[in-house]
Formats: structure tokens, C-alpha cells, sequence
């Protein structure tokens, strides 16, 4: 259906105007007529800009609410209390605007008879294909509430998993920052005031020197050429990290960079673990299990490690062989694997290596910290023997000639 703006006049003379719905413009014309109106204007109407519901389709569901919300649901349904009651209690307490508008709509089609994987599959903004296929299952084998406890559990862990990573990537990046920001302010405040100073000396200039007056004229005179090469920079690697290849590319090159690299695989390993591990749990077979992960695992490489794992596994192969090929994979991580496989327990054991990895995780947090920050003093070290160099040794050079001369 589509809407049409219109201008009429009735019997009486009187002006009116309104939008109304038909098929057409045809039908839109005939139905006007057909009350005798005499038709001034009709055309297609223009829904005005709505600032509100424009922007509605780039808000995300804050995490922490939204996780705080399936742990509540969860528990009210292990209460035993009825899905429509339990949606109506817990919408008040709701702050997210979109979390809210979703659970009013959930209410509405489960009321209208749907299932909760199906009310929640009409929102893919809010709950990942990951949460409404286990949600499936979960109904399919009649434990609903228990596969929302584990799913609340299995979020609050990814939570903490993805805090343990920003807080570990955090110190770096404020380093690096800082860095940045005393460089800037040495060539556009410093240097130039030595400049005119230095070139007057007549004499050659140190290379340390040099260097500095270079970049400060390159920052200070072409910075919009610098930061046209900065912004080209930064289009051509996100492009590049946009195709197959190049997300191929930069995943894997965070995967083998230095400190960060095992920190983020070990990080991997903890997700992959024990996602596989609460899916199986919840009813998931292990072929519909390693498909949701591949696409959740958030790095390119494992994604298409674990979906060769899967072709595998789907003809027959045990996973703990084809996990051997792989060289992603630690020995720890495939020995589970293969003693799960054999004593059909490798959904606890799973998770048992996932809070493992957890432990190791918040190990390996605190000893970055402490790994990086020698690195980064010994470039701020770097960056302050150049300056000193740089502004200096002119300086003991014109200290020279003046004593000669005297």
C-alpha cells in the first residue's frame, strides 16, 4: 500500500486535505470520486523526516542491559513464572529505548500465538542468529529456561571477555597517544621557534636538526597534505579490510603480531571453547554448533578454519584430527577435543577449558601492562635524545664559532 497526499473540495464548497492508502494513484483518484469530491491535487505523499526513527536504525541494545535482561528472564521462567507475565514485569524496569520497544513486540506476537524463537527472530538487531538458533533448540528439547540460564552465563563471560581485551588494549593505545601528542607539540611549537635561530648560523646543520626542521615544516606548512596522505591511509586499509582478502590479511597479521597477538588468540580460544561448549550443553549438534561460531568467533582466519573443521566433521571425521591440521589450534585445546569425543563428555570439558582460559586471560591482562611499557619508554626515550640532539648540538656548534672567534 502505498500513501497519497490530497486536496478536495465537497459539495459545500469547504477544502479539505489529508492522506489516505490505496494500491495506485489510480485507485487513490477513483476512490475520491467515487464520494463525489472534486479532486484539486493527488500525489504520492513524502513521509517528513523523522530524526528519531532515523537514527532508531543505527542504535544498538546496550550490552550490559541487554544481558541483564536475559538473566531476569531467564530466572523468572525457571521460576516458573509465564512467558507474557514475565515480559510485562520486566519491560518497567527497561531503560534502553530499544530494548523496551522490543520486548512490547515480543509481548505482542508471542500473545498473538508465536513461539519466543520466533518473536525474537523478527528482531535480528537485538538477538544475534547465534542467540535465536540455541533459543530453537532450547525449545525443541523443551528446556527453555535452563538454555536461558546458560545463554545469560555464556553472554556475561563474553561481557568480561571483551572488558578483559579493551582494558588490555587500553594502556597501549593511551601510550601511543601520548607519544603522538608530544611529537605534535614539538614540531608545531618547538622547533619553529629554534628555526629562525638555526638557519642565520650559516653553517651546515646536524642530520638530527635537519630532521626536525623537516618534519616541522612538513607539519606546520603542508599539514593539509598530511593529513589528505593520513586520511587516504586510513580509506585504503579500511576498504582493504571490507574484501575477503584483506580482512584475511590484517586478522591474520593480529594473530602473529607481538604481545597482542597470543593475548588475542588466547582469547579466541576462551570464546570458541566455551560457546561450543554451552551449545552442545543446550541440545545444539555439533555440525550447527561449529556453523554459529564460525560466524561469531569475531576474527576472519579461525572463521575459516573452523568452517574446514566443519566440512570434516560433516563426512565423517573425527574433529580432534581435523583440529591437527589446523595449526591454530593448541595441543591442550585438541586433547580436549579428542577425550570429549571419546567419552562423550565434551561439553563439560569444554567449558572446564573455557574458564580455564578465562584464568589466563586475566593473567595475561596484567602482564601486557607491564611488557608494552618498556617498549613505549624506550620510543619516548627515542623521540626525546632526537629533540635534544636536534635542538642542541647547533647550539654547541654556534657556542664553538663564537669562542674561535673571540
Amino acid at each position: 500500500m502505498a500513501k497519497f497526499r490530497y486536496i478536495i473540495e465537497d459539495n459545500d464548497g469547504k477544502k479539505m486535505e489529508g492522506v489516505l492508502e490505496a494500491l495506485s494513484e489510480q485507485r487513490a483518484h477513483q476512490f475520491l470520486a467515487e464520494r463525489n469530491y472534486a479532486i484539486i491535487s493527488l500525489s504520492a505523499y513524502k513521509q517528513p523526516f523523522n530524526f528519531e526513527k532515523w537514527s532508531e536504525k543505527f542504535s544498538k541494545v546496550n550490552v550490559a542491559e541487554f544481558n541483564f535482561f536475559v538473566r531476569q528472564l531467564a530466572t523468572l521462567l525457571k521460576a516458573g513464572v509465564p512467558m507474557l507475565t514475565t515480559l510485562t514485569t520486566l519491560h518497567d524496569g527497561i531503560k534502553d529505548k530499544l530494548l523496551r520497544k522490543t520486548v512490547i513486540e515480543l509481548y505482542q506476537d508471542i500473545k498473538k500465538g508465536s513461539s519466543f524463537s520466533e518473536a525474537i527472530g523478527r528482531h535480528p538487531r537485538v538477538f544475534s542468529y547465534f542467540f535465536i538458533a540455541t533459543i530453537r533448540s532450547g525449545e525443541a528439547i523443551g528446556e527453555l529456561d535452563t538454555v536461558l540460564l546458560r545463554l545469560a552465563e555464556m553472554l556475561e563471560k563474553d561481557y568480561a571477555l571483551n572488558s578483559k581485551i579493551k582494558a588490555a588494549l587500553r594502556y597501549p593505545m593511551l601510550a601511543l597517544s601520548v607519544m603522538v601528542l608530544a611529537f605534535l607539540a614539538m614540531t608545531l611549537f618547538i622547533i619553529p621557534r629554534f628555526k629562525t635561530l638555526f638557519t642565520g648560523f650559516g653553517a651546515e646543520l646536524p642530520l638530527p636538526t635537519r630532521i626536525l626542521m623537516g618534519t616541522s615544516e612538513a607539519v606546520t606548512q603542508y599539514w593539509y597534505i598530511v593529513l589528505l596522505v593520513i586520511g587516504a591511509g586510513v580509506l585504503a586499509v579500511s576498504r582493504h579490510y571490507r574484501t575477503r582478502k584483506g580482512r584475511l590479511f590484517w586478522d591474520g597479521l593480529l594473530l602473529k603480531s607481538w604481545i597482542i597477538g597470543p593475548f588475542m588468540t588466547q582469547a579466541i580460544f576462551s570464546r570458541f571453547t566455551g560457546m561450543l561448549g554451552m551449545m552442545l550443553k543446550s541440545g545444539v549438534n555439533i555440525l550447527q554448533g561449529l556453523e554459529l561460531i564460525a560466524e561469531i568467533v569475531g576474527n576472519a582466519v579461525v572463521r575459516d578454519v573452523i568452517i574446514r573443521i566443519r566440512e570434516r566433521v560433516s563426512q565423517g571425521s573425527s574433529m580432534a584430527d581435523q583440529m591437527v591440521q589446523e595449526k591454530i589450534f593448541s595441543p591442550v585445546v585438541i586433547q580436549i577435543v579428542r577425550v570429549g569425543e571419546e567419552s562423550g563428555k565434551m561439553d563439560d570439558l569444554l567449558l572446564q577449558m573455557a574458564n580455564y582460559y578465562d584464568t589466563e586471560l586475566e593473567t595475561m591482562s596484567k602482564n601486557m601492562e607491564s611488557m608494552i611499557e618498556p617498549l613505549f619508554i624506550l620510543m619516548l626515550a627515542g623521540l626525546v635524545l632526537l629533540m635534544a640532539l636536534g635542538i642542541f648540538l647547533p647550539m654547541w656548534n654556534m657556542y664553538g664559532v663564537i669562542m674561535k672567534g673571540s
